[in-house]
């Protein structure tokens, strides 16, 4: 690869009309949504309907279900409509009226804001995935991931989420050293960013959304690309290892090609996501995301899977797949567009 090309595909080209400040736009946004974070845990008393009470330290919570640690087992998982009330084994500090007034998410002073678990969850993931024969190629990849969940004052089961999701990928294809041709081409070159808010509505499983995304793809000749919609949703399913939930909403997407084309639509979204954690090591995660245009037959999906596997407290092996299918890409674009990674992940 010449010196031009290496610092065409890692500088911003500012002689491109609107590429440099829409790359570096949609990088500073996605650092920016990707810096977020809360507070901490302590011990918690969980009252049960049937009478009994768990005392332990909950580790993560969200619609369905709450996770404690305790003395005898090292995660637990209770579900939410099982619990009666939360009480904790400390006194809690001193709160203002004002401030739980201010606080429309807030728990009333019988539950203790100050001492139920962390509302919020990072996982960093970083992998590489290497190919040697006729062409050498290797991939570069990370992803961080964050996510917030607070249940409502008025009714604990139900949330208020945020989910910020940031990833790159990045790899060079060359021939082997046999051929005696050792010039490379680029093989990845992608960022990806979203920020979902979401919040439980009514006194049934009903939710509301809002979803924001933004990237570029420059195998995929996208130099820019960013989409944004509300939409509602239903937990159709809310068991203690399985929950699936489904979605319907509007998107409205532009891309800003490397063909100096632009794309500008409107598109329906139908989506679903689920979690199955299979046993106490292996977590299996899924979303599908079917986009048609509103005034066309074209029509975007985007499928994504990941296998998880536990291999010591907070670190885990990753299997993932995603797919990108796109009935009218850029010019001498493929419209499918698969990559399976593996990685190495922790959890905050």
């Amino acid at each position: 690869m010449t010196d031009n090309r290496i610092n065409r595909i890692l500088q911003p080209e500012f002689t491109r009309p609107g590429s440099g400040w829409r790359r570096l736009l949609g990088l500073a946004v996605a650092l920016l949504l990707a810096t977020r974070g809360s507070a901490g845990a302590e011990d918690t008393v969980l009252h049960l309907k049937n009478g009994d009470r768990i005392a332990g330290c909950i580790v993560s919570e969200d619609t369905n279900r709450v996770v404690i640690t305790t003395s005898w087992i090292k995660e637990l998982a209770v579900p939410a409509t099982e619990i009666r009330r939360r009480e904790s084994l400390a006194p809690p500090p001193m709160a203002s009226a004002l401030d739980l007034s201010l606080d429309p998410l807030a728990r009333p002073a019988s539950t203790n804001v100050s001492s139920v678990a962390k509302h919020w969850k990072i996982e960093a993931r970083a992998g590489a995935d290497f190919l040697s024969g006729p062409k050498n190629q290797q991939i570069y990849h990370g992803r961080l991931k964050h996510t917030y969940a607070r249940p409502y004052r008025s009714n604990p089961r139900q949330s208020f989420r945020n989910v910020v999701d940031f990833g790159v990928d990045y790899g060079l294809t060359q021939n082997s050293s046999d051929s005696g041709d050792k010039s490379s081409v680029l093989s990845a070159n992608r960022l990806f960013a979203s920020d979902k808010t979401d919040f439980d509505i009514g006194k049934g499983r009903w939710f509301i959304y809002d979803l924001a995304s933004l990237g570029y793809d420059e195998i995929r000749k996208i130099d820019f690309q960013y989409a944004i919609g509300p939409g509602v949703g239903n937990h159709l399913i809310t068991q203690p290892s399985f929950w699936l939930n489904g979605e319907l909403g509007m998107d409205y997407q532009e891309q800003y090609r490397l063909d100096k084309t632009t794309s500008k639509n409107v598109f329906f979204r139908i989506g679903e996501d689920s979690n199955w954690k299979i046993n106490q090591v292996m977590t299996l995660a899924e979303r599908f995301d079917f986009l048609p245009r509103a005034d066309s037959t074209d029509f975007r999906f985007r499928a994504e899977a990941s296998l998880n596997y536990a291999l010591w407290r907070n670190l885990s092996l990753q299997l993932s797949l995603l797919d990108l299918y796109d009935t009218k890409p850029a010019k001498n674009v493929t419209r499918n567009d698969l990559q399976i990674h593996t990685s190495v992940g922790v959890t905050f």
